[in-house]
Order: C-alpha cells, then structure tokens, then sequence
C-alpha cells in the first residue's frame, strides 16, 4: 500500500531492520537496555505529548508526536518478537478483524441509531468474545490507569450491564446527596470522611460526565488550562500596575479574576 508514493509496509520493514541493529550486539547501550515496561511507559508519556500537541492545533508537532508514539508502538513489538514469533502483520491483521467485528451496525446486517448503541453492541460483542474467560465485568479494567480514566472506565463496564441510573437526573440528586454529605463531614472535621466525601463528589461528577457524554479528563484539562490562562492575565494586569497579586486583597483579586474572564 503507498501513500504519497511511499510504501507504508516498506517504511514500517525499514524501522523494524532499525530497531534490531540498536537492539543489537554492536548497537546502541540505551536501546538495548530498555525493557518492555520502559517503552510502555515512554509510550503513554508521548500519548499525552500528542494530545498536547492536538489541543495547541500545531500541525507539525502533532505529525512529530504522531511519529513518535508509532515508533514507540512498533518498539513494543520488537521488544515482543524476541519472545515470541508472531509478527506485525498479524497483529495488525487481528486487531483489524475485532474491529470490523465489533461494528455489525456498519459492517453487517445490525443497527445502532446513536453512540449509546454502538457502545452496547461494543460490549455485548466483546463479552460474548470472552464468555470462556472466567473473569468478572470489571476485571479488565486496567488498574494502573490515571484514577479519573480508571473511575470513568470502571462506570462505563457497570453500565454496560444495567447498574446505572435511568436518567441523569438520578445522578444531579445523587451529587447533590453527596455534597450535603461532604459539608457535614467538614463540620465534624473528620479527616477521613473529608477524604472518602471528596472522593464520592469526584466520582459521581465522572459518573455525570459520562452520562453527558463528556471525557471526564478532557473536560478538567480544558478546564485547568482556562484558569492558568485567566490567572496568567490576572498577573499581567498586575504587573502593569506595579504590583504583585500577593499584596492585594481578596477583593482587588477578585476583581482582576473578573477582568479577565471578559477576554478569556
């Protein structure tokens, strides 16, 4: 297959030729040294520079970032093969048929009318995949997951069996019984029940996010980059007065957070 007049399968032979001569004898001390653990771990850090790299729309760092995480992909690979004798191809192969599978809506004579639909033929499909493996609903969760990924991904599998709310005003309530809970244990000042409310309040806001149909981390991030960019501008404003925010008071504060919102 090319594209562009070059051959992704030629492209993909070369890289692997490369990777085996650093992983060589004579190659490089570095790449020889590394462990699957490592190139996975470098992998998941280059996923989060290729998101960063999205959200700022530079173009050219998201096909750097893009290239990165395809070497680090193929790596793993390599790392593999000195184990084991099953090659790219058929891994590609494998992963292409799951996901024609997963997709009777698209590629066979079944519908699905929204994504909540496609989501379920997903999972009725995949547990029917795995109805010999001896493993609960949630077990395939994997647990070194980032908590609030892992809290979204472990409400998805219960909802994919039923245990939900039935609509999402049952969660806004659920929220609302949480936040009661939480200002009742700041007024007793328990320290562990501060920390097991907060907890419950972030989880049931995951568990919202998703009925919402938002990403949960996605929507902190923008969230979180918005007020560094509004207090960013709040320093700014001070700075042009000859003052630094740590001399004001709440109000004059307050009032350049309110300054800044107007344009950000």
């Amino acid at each position: 297959m090319e594209e562009n007049g070059r051959d992704i399968g030629a492209e993909i032979a070369a890289l692997q030729k490369t990777l085996r001569i650093l992983r060589g004898e004579n190659g490089c001390p570095w790449d020889r040294e590394r462990s699957m653990d490592d190139i996975i771990s470098d992998l998941i850090n280059e996923a989060y520079e290729l998101l960063r790299a999205e959200k700022s729309k530079h173009w050219d760092s998201v096909e750097e970032e893009l290239g990165d995480v395809m070497f680090l992909a193929i790596f793993v690979h390599e790392l593999y093969s000195e184990h084991s004798r099953t090659p790219l191809s058929e891994i590609v192969s494998r992963v292409h048929r799951k996901i024609v599978g997963r997709h009777p809506h698209v590629f066979g004579s079944t519908t699905a009318h929204d994504s909540a639909g496609s989501m379920a033929e997903w999972e009725r499909i995949k547990k029917s995949e795995k109805k010999h493996r001896p493993v609960g609903c949630l077990d395939d969760v994997p647990p070194e997951l980032p908590p609030l990924r892992k809290a979204a991904a472990i409400q998805n599998k219960a909802a994919g069996v039923g245990f939900d709310w039935p609509d999402r005003g049952g969660i806004f309530e659920k929220l609302r019984e949480e936040i009661g809970e939480l200002e009742l244990a700041v007024e007793r000042g328990d320290r562990s029940m501060i920390k097991d409310e907060v907890g419950d309040c972030i989880f049931t806001i995951v568990n919202l996010a998703r009925r919402l149909q938002v990403e949960p981390e996605n929507a902190l991030e923008q969230t979180t980059e918005k007020f560094i960019s509004r207090f960013r501008a709040m320093e700014k404003s001070a700075r042009s007065r000859g003052v630094s925010l740590d001399n004001l008071s709440l109000e004059e504060l307050e009032r350049l957070w309110q300054e800044s919102k107007k344009t950000i």
